[in-house]
């Protein structure tokens, strides 16, 4: 059903002055964007993007966008707290999965200092 305001709810809402908030960031910011803009460190530890990695400010899509050329294995593994041999196992698992094994064969010569 469709639900339709009365007309001084629409007028209000065409005279409505935006809030500064608005104006700085537009009607619906997303959080990351006010994370790169001020450069605060996110403290939503429940967001899926959230990671304990300050550098980052706490998000992995501000990483990513910091990033656009990718990370190396070790700095994945230092932002997500984990061992390089283990995201080097996840990768191989990954291009596995996908039926990449044979691309991965090129990078075998790239071993752990």
């Amino acid at each position: 059903m469709f639900y339709r305001k009365d007309s001084r709810q629409q007028q209000k809402d065409v005279n409505r002055q935006p809030t500064e908030e608005e104006i700085s960031y537009g009607t619906s910011p997303k959080c990351f964007q006010v994370h790169e803009k001020w450069q605060i460190e996110c403290d939503q530890t429940q967001c899926r993007n959230w990671m304990d990695y300050e550098g980052d400010l706490n998000c992995a899509i501000v990483c990513a966008r910091k990033y656009e050329n990718g990370l190396s294995l070790r700095e994945v593994a230092d932002r997500m707290g984990v061992s390089f041999p283990r995201v080097s196992q996840i990768e191989h698992a990954a291009f596995k999965k996908l039926g990449l094994e044979k691309d991965l064969e090129e990078f075998e010569d790239f071993q752990e200092e």
